[in-house]
């Protein structure tokens, strides 16, 4: 039962990551065609944002993976 909850706990890491990183290349994606500056700052904070909280997920994994050993 144990095994089952940390294996659904690494699918969903993966999903965030997976989901976060498609964010930050669609926020990428809008900040180059923007028309005005605004659009152009909210795009790349977003992009950084996503960017940080991927890391953070790929911290707390290899933190996770250190704690078993």
């Amino acid at each position: 039962m144990r095994e089952d909850i940390r294996r659904m706990q690494k699918i969903g890491n993966w999903m965030m990551g997976c989901l976060a990183g498609g964010l930050g290349l669609l926020a990428l994606f809008v900040s180059s065609r923007a028309a005005d500056d605004y659009v152009y700052g909210i795009g790349l904070i977003v992009a950084v944002a996503c960017g940080l909280f991927v890391m953070s997920l790929l911290k707390q994994g290899f933190d996770q993976a250190e704690h078993r050993d």
